[in-house]
């Protein structure tokens, strides 16, 4: 097998890995639990009693856990569908133009959102949609990263507050997931398109 074809068959596994990794993902709960309408974070503050509280409406740990265990294909490079990889991966395959460029341009607007900081910050250190969603991920959900556990139980112990992250969380990878499923979709055709190539 020529070198362009074992390039061409190598695409395609990473293009349907990827694409099997999203049909996973829809058949969890997270998604329709984190985008319910009712879903979101409620706060009181009792002035009697000077305490506050404050509750969430979203996905539950469960939901989150089946999630975060397949999200991490898709920011981890190992198994070679991270995003990023994705990316640079199109700009290869025998699509047009426009494909390749919109599979780079949707994901810097997609890093755009997670460097920007959420309303919150903690020492005077604005906190980014990004540090919520590494944090989450390497500090509690699917690694114990010594430097991002350590900000995790920090977040933890800080009280209602935890529960507003938790929520920023899920808002992070609700945004992470929108171009997710976007680029399944393109991928459809990319699989067609270096189908009939292999086989031509």
């Amino acid at each position: 097998m020529s070198t362009k074809a074992t390039d061409r068959e190598d695409a395609l596994k990473r293009l349907r890995l990827f694409n099997e990794k999203v049909e996973e993902l829809r058949g969890y709960s997270f998604i329709s639990k984190a985008l319910h309408q009712d879903a979101g974070v409620q706060v009181k503050f009792d002035c009697v009693n000077k305490t506050l509280e404050a509750n969430r409406i979203g996905a539950d740990s469960e939901a989150r856990a089946a999630m975060c265990l397949v999200l991490r294909f898709f920011v981890q490079p190992r198994d070679r569908i991270e995003l990023h990889q994705m990316a640079e991966l199109y700009l290869h395959l025998p699509v047009p133009d426009e494909d390749k460029h919109w599979a780079s341009e949707n994901l810097k607007i997609v890093d755009e959102f997670l460097d920007r900081p959420t309303e919150l910050a903690l020492n005077g250190t604005p906190i980014t949609h990004r540090a919520v969603l590494e944090t989450f991920l390497y500090g509690d959900q699917a690694h114990a990263n010594p430097d991002k556990k350590a900000i995790f139980d920090t977040w933890r112990e800080i009280g209602p507050i935890h529960v507003v992250l938790e929520n920023c969380f899920e808002f992070a990878v609700c945004e992470v997931l929108k171009y997710v499923f976007w680029l399944a979709a393109m991928n459809n055709d990319a699989i067609k398109a270096l189908g009939l190539t292999v086989t031509a």
